[in-house]
Formats: structure tokens, sequence, C-alpha cells
């Protein structure tokens, strides 16, 4: 299914007027940084988009009303997850935010066509979903803090693009009104580029979105909810292989601790190293440089295009894609930032190499700080949600073997799940390939899971570890007295793609004591 988009809106995007480094240095600043290439006016065509229009119509539309300014800009950003954080922490050298644009966006100035077109252009990078806040010691997020390498829970890819796509359906039909929005809010912008918004830009987009019905979305698939996303989806379109209006291969955040222990990549395991085992136990000792710019050369392909890119120009971006995974081999996640029982821990390790190591890795260290130290890159069934295991088709092979990548990655469908890295897992709630899960005390079946949840802008319960909150009427909601800082969204197992059944005769076997003293080891990882 072929369909052209154009100026779509449609996958996580947006910019500011911010100058864009395209040579960082070391690998953190790649990560949070650099724009790999998806910073073009080709990818407006999908997935990119014309943030100043889109600032401008965001704040004019704000359904909350409010005065044209960046401060609003700011507020009505983080109702979809956006983190624009006055800290970033978790990076091996000290990143300043940018005072201009959120975390993990990428923006740049593109003048292309003759006569030349000027416009601001913004996609997103890699800590846009990889970079979630810092936590208080009462569960409560800190979103002036942010913690690289952490996922974005709250980030809520489907409400932004169905927001920026109605509110230019709306405000696009005033242009003045949105030129001086334009001016207001980017008072920069030169006489050209206001010009290309008048002239080219605005006309553009008021045509193509005439098409998308009021409330929809240009996208011919769903992104997800709070901390989902729709990556097989999304390169599929890009291949022009996105065959169905259904595509329910959701996938929850991870934190990205510990990658390199990984023989293959992505919930199914996709993608391995061309000529090498797929399925292959790694300790400390195989993270060779050789087999870390394997993995990072693979990333590349699965990640750039998926932001617009060409197979061939996502083949140029390997160098920057190699400097952020020797420093994500470096990396350590988040400590947990509340109480841990050190005795209940260490009961929890001996449950822990007992009845979970031989799928999820040995960890070696004190219990309440252990480190990992082999994974054996377990895959099979343990009863969940298929959908995502059956999204990886024949078509998207053949689409790896595009721009070089047939010589760097060996792509297939598996049709199964590989088994998940946990360092990390307190701040990835929920839980489970799809996020189906609100607690590992849910997950372990010392609670009945949850049918429905809020989940974005969440608390975190620090003794079930997960969202917090409590059912009430077949929905867990929040607790009384929490302060949302984005907009949280219903969570309904019931739908395709998002069913919360799976890993219950792995925990069957575990006494309700083992279970808690489990809970205490997990908290450390």
């Amino acid at each position: 299914m072929k369909r052209r988009i154009g100026l779509s809106l449609g996958l996580l995007v947006l910019a500011a007027s911010a100058p864009l480094e395209r040579t960082p240095v070391g690998g953190a600043e790649a990560f949070a940084r650099h724009d790999f290439g998806a910073v073009h006016f080709r990818a407006l065509d999908t997935v990119a988009v014309p943030w100043k229009l889109v600032a401008a119509a965001l704040v004019l539309d704000d359904p909350q009303g409010g005065e044209v300014s960046q401060a609003h800009l700011r507020a009505r950003l983080r109702t979809f997850g956006f983190l624009w954080p006055e800290r970033i922490e978790g990076a091996d050298v000290p990143i300043m935010p940018s005072r201009d644009h959120p975390l993990g966006i990428s923006v740049g100035e593109v003048t292309p066509g003759l006569p030349p077109v000027k416009v601001t252009v913004a996609n997103l990078g890699c800590a846009s979903c990889h970079a979630g806040p810092a936590y208080a010691a009462d569960g409560s997020p800190r979103p002036t803090t942010a913690w690289l390498g952490s996922p974005n829970t709250s980030l809520d890819l489907e409400a932004y693009t169905r927001a920026v796509t109605q509110a230019l359906k709306r405000q696009s039909g005033d242009t003045p009104a949105l030129l001086a929005a334009v001016r207001t809010l980017f008072p920069e912008t030169d006489a050209w580029e206001m010009a290309s918004l008048r002239w080219a830009v605005i006309p553009l987009a008021r045509r193509r979105l005439a098409e998308v019905p009021d409330g929809g979305s240009p996208l011919p698939f769903v992104n997800g909810s709070p901390g989902l996303t729709n990556g097989i989806a999304a390169l599929k379109l890009q291949g022009h292989t996105l065959s169905r209006a259904e595509e329910a291969g959701f996938t929850s955040i991870p934190d990205i601790a510990d990658r390199s222990f990984r023989s293959t990549l992505l919930y199914d395991g996709a993608y391995a190293p061309q000529g090498q085992p797929r399925w292959r136990s790694m300790g400390r000792e195989d993270l060779t440089p050789e087999h870390r710019n394997r993995l990072a050369a693979i990333t590349s392909f699965f990640t750039v295009p998926s932001m617009g890119q060409s197979p061939r120009g996502a083949h140029r971006q390997i160098p920057a894609a190699e400097r952020a995974f020797a420093w994500l081999e470096t990396r350590r996640p988040q400590a947990f930032p509340g109480p841990i029982d050190r005795a209940g821990a260490a009961r929890g390790a001996v449950v822990y190499h007992r009845a979970c190591s031989s799928c999820h890795g040995v960890y070696s260290g004190p219990a309440d700080r252990p480190r990992l130290e082999r994974f054996p890159n377990w895959h099979g069934h343990v009863g969940s949600d298929p959908a995502r295991a059956a999204a990886f088709t024949d078509d998207l092979t053949r689409y790896a073997a595009n721009g070089g990548y047939d010589k760097i990655l060996d792509a297939r469908p598996t049709g199964e799940y590989a088994a998940t890295l946990l360092s990390g897992l307190w701040a990835t709630a929920p839980y489970m390939h799809n996020g189906s899960v609100p607690t590992l005390a849910q997950f372990l079946l010392l609670e009945p899971r949850s049918e429905r949840f809020l989940v974005g802008g969440h608390r975190l319960d620090f003794q079930a570890v997960g969202i917090a909150g409590q059912d009430q009427g077949g929905v867990r909601v929040y607790p009384t007295g929490y302060i949302p800082w984005s907009q949280p969204a219903v969570f309904d197992t019931r739908m395709p793609g998002r069913s919360n059944r799976g890993h219950e005769a792995e925990v069957e076997g575990l006494t309700v004591a083992d279970r808690r003293d489990l809970i205490e080891y997990l908290k450390g990882l």
C-alpha cells in the first residue's frame, strides 16, 4: 500500500529555530542531539513537519486558550509527554539542554526547489523516546530533569499527531493570524521564510490535510498511546510495504542499558549481524568493538529510515551510530530512587537466579545494584500478544537489502519474541513488550492484572513497582492528589495488539514470598 502523506506530521516530530549540531563529538552527545540525516525536505513527505507552522497552530488551537508565547508552547508540548528539561543526567559528559526545543528534537533549515523555498524542518532524534524523567523519592516524575537512555513512558505520539493535524486544518484557513503567531513565537524568522510559508507551505498543507477527516490522522496506522511506538508500521510506510490499515504491532519503549549483550535486536529478534549465529549466549568477554559496531550499523537501519531517510542515506550515518553505541556500552540505568529491602533483595537474588536467569541473564554484584554479566538471548513464546511478532514480514526483509544493508544485517521474520533485558526495569512501567501490565506486582500475579489503566505522566508506586493507582470500575486510576505533567490516556487491554496475557506459567511456580522478594531484587537492576 503506497500512500503519499505529505506534510503528514505523522510519526514523531517537532523542531525549533536553533542551529542544528551536525558534528557531535561524543557518543552521549550523538545520542542526545544528532539528527542522523533525518532533517531534510524529502522527510516532509511522510514524517517531518514544518516546525514554525506546527508550533503556531498548536498554540492558537489550544483548547485551554492563552497568549501566544514560548511559555505557552512549552506547556502545550509537555501535554504530549515531550521533555523540556533544565538538566540532563546519565551521560558521561555534561550535556546542556536546549532552551529552544524539547530534548531529542532535530531541526534545520532547508532550501529545496527552484525557485528555492526556505523551511525550518524537524524530525525526532533518539532522545525523544529514550530520555525519561528522573523520579523523586515519592515516585513522582520530575520532568525538569531528564535521564538519558531511560524510556519516555509518557510520550504520546498518537495524541501529538492528531492534535497537530487538526490544529493545522483549523488554523491554516486564517493565514494572517497563523503567520502573526509564527512571527511572535520566532521573531528572528526572515522575509524569505515568511514568504515561503505564505505562498508555498501553507497552501500545500491546506490541500493535503483537507483529505484527512476531522479528528483523524494522516497516517494509515496508529502510533499507540503514551509510552508506545509502532516502529514496524513506520518502517513499512517508508518501504511502501504497508498492506493493511490495522497495524497493531505496538511496543513499549525500553531502557536501553546493556544493549551490546544482544545477539539480535528488537522485541522479535528480527535483525541480526550478517554471518553470525542469530541466537547465542553473550558474556561480558564477548562485548568486542566489532560486535558493538555491528549492532550500531543494524540500529541505523531500523531507526533512520523510519524517520524519512533512505536506506542509502541511513548507511552514511553508521559512524554516528557507532559513537552512540560505544557510549551505551558504558551507561548504567538510573538508580532506583525508592527504598529497597536489602534482606528481601538478597533472597530475591536467589529466586532470580533459580527461576529467571536462564532467560533474562546472569547478574552479579550487590543485590541492590547488580550488573549484567551474561545474557543467553533466549527466544520463544510465553503466551503474550502475538501482534508484534507477526508484524515483521518478508516484504521488510527485502526492504532491508537496500542501500548496502544486505552486507551488514540478516533481517527475517521470527514469529516469536526475544527475552528482554531487565536492566533499568523499574523505570519502564507498564510492562510486557506492549506495555499492557501496569506494575510488577500484577505481572507476577500478586494482584489481578488490570483490564484498563491510565498511563502518561504517571507517578510510580515503589512497593508494587509500576504505575501508582487503584482499580475503580474496571480502570486503574491515579490516587487522589496526583498532578499530571502530561495528559493521561486509557490503555485498554481488550484492543488489538494490547493483550495483557503471557508469562503466567513462568510465575505460577513461585510462592508469594518468592515473588515479593523478587520485586525487591528487580528494583536494583
